[in-house]
């Protein structure tokens, strides 16, 4: 089995129709497209990988209809270095931690009785600073304009965004203090198309995130501003499998999808040991923390299963019948020689 890097998610979702407040989305970043279309952030994918004191997200947001710009902000826990990520990294980890296949197969005429067991059944293994603000840097990446900033209150940076031609929403700034009290950089990114006239739409280039962190963290905090439900699928690479520590909602569980040591040789030991989850969140405002995640009790796999019923047709339900038959006939001419005999000799 194969990975590609790492794991832990995040982005923004939300749209913003004329005059209309755009909606937060899930993980740690907003989506924020220009006040003139209607499109909006419908996916997130990120990655997380952890070894030796250093933390990598690397994401992409998928767009539902078109945007002439648009943007996202992201709260990193220490400075962070931005670079573009891998193409096809999302595509591969899909695939990695789909379910497994198992065909069961029935025979006419037992087909949907349940004797054979049910179609579809499912079972798992289990530019310059305003006040209060510091630009650290300011960069291009492909179709990205990147600012990493830190500042001294919510509305100091919200006021800089602002000035800085982003869309904020009402509740950015008070979602923003926790993050800025705690000493967290904010990765402010805008997503331009590079031609005049060219709209954004389908799924950003991935953008990736490199930062020292002692602990594996997904930020969550800045999803309470989401206004719909939101799904969030976290994907972490380490040296062993992990839990979730900390939840961004105690009372929303996540499923887990995966687990399991992989082999790519972009990988290397000891952070090659991938554990998936996802999860949903249909009260947003109710998110209070980030994710955390630290070593599971035991490095056990784990990998969903779908087991489909196929009925292998007439024909070769006949043959079994057939088979059957023919042992049922040489079962009763064994009996009847029995019987014959006992006969013949006189036991009862």
């Amino acid at each position: 089995m194969k990975l590609w890097r790492v794991v832990a998610g995040v982005l923004a979702v939300g749209f913003v129709a004329a005059g209309v407040t755009p909606a937060w989305a899930c993980a740690c970043g907003g989506y924020l497209p220009d006040a003139e279309s209607r499109a909006r952030a419908y996916g997130e994918n990120a990655l997380v990988e952890h070894d030796a004191g250093t933390e990598k997200i690397t994401l992409s947001m998928a767009i539902n209809g078109s945007s002439k710009k648009a943007a996202w902000i992201m709260p990193v826990p220490t400075a962070a270095k931005v670079e573009l990520g891998e193409t096809g990294l999302f595509y591969r980890l899909d695939m990695l931690t789909r379910p497994k296949t198992v065909i069961r197969k029935t025979y006419w005429p037992f087909r949907d009785l349940g004797i054979m067991g049910s179609r579809g059944d499912y079972a798992g293994a289990a530019p310059g600073a305003g006040s209060g603000v510091n630009v650290r840097q300011q960069m291009m990446l492909g179709p990205f304009q990147v600012a990493r900033i830190d500042g001294s209150s919510g509305s100091a940076v919200t006021d800089w965004l602002r000035t800085n031609g982003y869309v904020v929403p009402a509740t950015l700034a008070a979602n923003l203090t926790p993050y800025l009290t705690e000493k967290w950089e904010i990765v402010a990114v805008k997503l331009a198309p590079r031609q005049d006239g060219e709209s954004l739409s389908g799924a950003t280039p991935p953008l990736r995130l490199t930062f020292a962190s002692d602990r594996i963290v997904y930020p969550m905090r800045l999803s309470k501003g989401a206004t719909t439900t939101q799904t969030v699928t976290v994907y972490v690479a380490s040296a062993h499998r992990v839990d979730a520590t900390k939840l961004p909602d105690a009372a929303v569980k996540p499923e887990l999808l995966y687990a399991g040591r992989v082999e790519e040789d972009s990988l290397t030991r000891p952070a090659d040991y991938l554990t998936a989850y996802t999860v949903t969140y249909r009260d947003p405002s109710r998110i209070t923390d980030d994710f955390t995640f630290a070593p599971a009790a035991t490095d056990d796999e784990f990998q969903r299963i779908n087991y489909v019923t196929k009925n292998d047709g007439f024909w070769s339900t006949i043959g079994v019948l057939v088979g059957v038959m023919l042992l049922l006939g040489v079962g009763a001419a064994v009996i009847a020689r029995v019987l014959v005999r006992r006969s013949s000799t006189g036991r009862a």
